[in-house]
């Protein structure tokens, strides 16, 4: 009779100690216990993790607004290289990047005017194009003084690119100052290709000066509209000067004395005076 109640209390102790008690006493666990344990654990999957010193330490993914950004960033985090921010401007090109900077402008005025020094500064590297051609190629009883003329303006006209430049960079933009990306955006007509006529050659860059120092006031009056004042001042710097560099090329045009022009180029003068007259 004792050996009796000796084995059914063995088998009730085996019964309260379950699964765990039979692997750790190396009984082999039945079909239906192991499926019960996979089952257990498909259905209950981790939701910590352990760090340093046994914590457990949430794992949590950020949650996406509408704007595409994460909580993280909106909490004032900076993002990585690899997220850049798009911002076009007026005027400014599709998908154009835009580095983040510490500048105390906000991301789309600084968008904005990108955009605008990146117009002046196609416009600024078409003219100084042209005068170097007018200094190369112009012919003429007056060869020597437009050649020099042309050649001092070109050199001036290189220092403000470089200025304009700079600005477009230091608000984390990119400066599009190539030949090809100047001829592809700039509002400044080409030169004929074989123009040497020194009065036709110096009706066209007058002309042209003209309209570069209209399109310098219209991107003032944009950017001073922003608030970016040292954008502004750069514009009218730049300004003073095309309107400096169009007397000297004007004045040869003026007076008794005049260069004359080849026949048909006169009506062309018309496209500079419509243009100031806007202002």
């Amino acid at each position: 009779m004792k050996s009796i109640l000796h084995a059914l209390a063995g088998c009730t102790y085996l019964s309260a100690t379950g699964v765990a008690g039979k692997a750790h006493e190396g009984f082999p666990m039945s079909q239906q216990q192991q499926t019960t344990g996979k089952m257990s654990s498909q259905q209950t999957p981790p939701t910590a993790s352990t760090g340093v010193g046994g914590t457990a330490q949430q794992i949590t993914q950020p949650e996406q607004t509408s704007g595409g950004q994460s909580s993280q960033q909106q909490l004032g985090q900076q993002p990585t290289q690899q997220q850049l921010s798009q911002q076009t401007g007026a005027g400014g090109q599709q998908g154009e990047p835009l580095y983040q900077t510490r500048n105390f402008l906000r991301q789309d005025v600084r968008a904005t005017n990108v955009s605008v020094l990146n117009q002046c500064l196609a416009d600024l590297v078409v003219v100084h194009s042209q005068l170097l051609s007018g200094h190369w190629n112009v012919k003429g009883r007056n060869f020597y003084q437009l050649h020099e003329l042309f050649e001092e303006l070109a050199e001036e006209f290189e220092g403000y690119i470089d200025e304009v430049a700079e600005r477009a960079t230091g608000l984390g933009g990119q400066a599009r100052g190539s030949v090809y990306q100047a001829a592809q955006s700039s509002s400044i007509s080409p030169l004929p290709p074989t123009l040497a006529d020194e009065g036709t050659l110096l009706q066209h860059i007058a002309d042209h000066l003209c309209v570069l120092d209209a399109e310098l006031y219209r991107q003032m009056k944009t950017v001073e509209e922003s608030g970016d004042l040292d954008t502004v001042d750069l514009l009218n710097e730049v300004s003073r000067f095309v309107s400096k560099a169009l007397w000297f090329v004007e004045a040869h045009l003026q007076g008794p004395s005049a260069v004359p022009t080849s026949q048909g180029v006169q009506g062309q003068q018309m496209q500079g005076q419509q243009t100031q007259g806007q202002f």
